[in-house]
Order: structure tokens, then sequence, then C-alpha cells
């Protein structure tokens, strides 16, 4: 691994390696551009790839983002909730999760409001998308978010209906905690932003929107490549390097990519420094 080419044609030289955190789908089809004339480096290109097609990812979002008024609703409402279909754990849309952030925070809303985000747990399937797609879509990391080609689907009306559809197991959520949110939600002064497969995947930059990766076939447990690749000097983070999903994951996982790239004596001074600074309990 030599370094870094930039989109306006720079190049960062790395002289001890390159910490990549794209998610190991998204690194591959990014690495398969900068390997064309090179045969070793292809092959480790490849492998990555397979290692890639090998590992299993979880299912999609829907959103839901709305700011209602809440006069009329009771002071002690709770922040969060779960909406969970016991009949089958692992249907589509079966749990919804629900956040009210403005109860332990009334400055995050204009007063006199409550902000509220309700999505499908990791439980909507990416392939019901696709259809909404232009031609040549790649799932690598690319296009500006606001640009006019990466919101090309949004402009289509199928896509728009298919969204309101399957919005609605959103809103029967968020009913059982506020049964007359959608009257609120017509007031003047209300918004309402709902967020498809599509709308993860392009601001969120994941493959297929994915959360992250899943366990294998038969497996109860993740099993997780650490920061080293098959690519001399190239190293990886983030959710699907181990310890995996979740924010304390990808944090802990940059901590080991950056400790892969020192020596043990670092590691050891950093530990020291940390430690008389009182960060170490």
């Amino acid at each position: 691994m030599e370094g870094v080419f930039l989109s306006d044609g720079r190049t960062i030289r790395a002289r001890k390696g390159v910490v990549c955190n794209a998610p190991v789908w998204n690194m591959a089809k990014i690495l398969q551009d900068s390997v064309e004339d090179n045969v070793e480096a292809a092959k480790a290109v490849a492998q990555l790839q397979h290692q890639a097609d090998d590992m299993q990812m979880t299912r999609s979002f829907m959103h839901l983002h709305i700011g209602i008024p809440k006069d009329g609703l009771p002071e002690d409402l709770e922040c969060h909730h779960s909406v969970l279909d016991m009949r089958n754990v692992t249907a589509e849309q079966n749990m919804v999760i629900i956040s009210i952030p403005t109860v332990f925070d009334p400055s995050l809303a204009p007063d006199g409001y409550h902000i509220i985000h309700a999505y499908s747990a990791a439980c909507d399937d990416f392939a019901e998308w696709e259809r909404f797609l232009g031609e040549g879509e790649t799932g690598k990391v690319g296009h500006n978010p606001n640009s006019g080609q990466a919101s090309l689907y949004n402009r289509n009306e199928s896509y728009n209906e298919f969204r309101i559809e399957k919005t609605e197991i959103l809103w029967k959520a968020i009913e059982k905690v506020i049964p007359d949110v959608r009257e609120r939600a017509s007031r003047d002064g209300s918004v309402v932003l709902a967020g498809t497969p599509l709308t993860h995947r392009r601001y969120n930059q994941r493959f297929r929107g994915t959360y992250g990766p899943a366990p294998g076939p038969g497996k109860d447990v993740w099993e997780l490549p650490f920061a080293k690749t098959c690519i001399d000097g190239l190293l990886a983070c983030g959710d699907t390097t181990f310890p995996g999903i979740g924010l304390p994951g990808v944090a802990a996982s940059g901590t080991i990519a950056a400790n892969t790239l020192v020596s043990v004596g670092k590691q050891q001074e950093l530990m020291k420094k940390l430690s008389l600074t009182g960060s170490l309990q």
C-alpha cells in the first residue's frame, strides 16, 4: 500500500500504512479502480472481495423523523420505546424503535415541540428498493449525497408511493405511544421527514443500506477479521472488523488499527501518559 489517491488528483503517500474505515463491501469496490495494471494487487483485491462476498449483512431501515407540538402530552412521557411483533422475530419490519430525545433535552426542539425518531430495526429488505436505483449503480462510495445523480430515485413517483406504504408501520408504532400523532404532525409548524433504505445508503454510504455485519448461517456470533487485511500496509477499522457493530465497537476497532501500526513500547508510553492525566481508571 503506497498511499491514497484523492478525487482532485492529489496523492497522499503513506510511510507506515493506510487505515480505511469503509465497510469491507465498499472497500473492495473502491480498490478495484486502483489495481487495473497490477496483477498481484488485483489478486489481493479479489481476495478482499471474496471476503466481502462471504460476510453476511443485516438488513436496512425505514426512518421517520418528525417534530410535533407537545401540548397536552404527559409530562412523564418516556424517551425510549420498542414495538415488537412477537409472532416472528425474523420477519420484515417486525420491530420499531422510537426515541423522543426532547424528553431529556427540550432545547433540541423549538419551545413547545417534541422531536421523534422512529425506525425499523435493521429489518427492511433492500432488494425491494433496488428497482428505483439508476443504471450503473455499483455500491461504491462516490456520489455527493446532495448531487442530482445521488437523488435520482427520489424523483420517481412510484418510489414516493412505496415510501408512504412502508412508513405506515412506523406511524402505527408511534400511535401506541402518542395516539394522535398524525393529527399533531398535520399542524402548522410540524415537520415530517421519511427515510428509506435508499436514504440510509445515500447519506450514510452503506452498501445496500445495511446496518452492518451479521452472524453467518448456523452461527450465533460474529466472526470478524482484525485490523490487518490481505493487502500489505492496508488496515481496516469500522463495524466490519472486530469487535463489530455499534459506536463502542467501532471506536475500539480504530484503536486496534492504530495500535497495530506502532510498537509495544509506544503503546506502553501512551498508556502511562493517559494514566497520569486520569484518563485511565
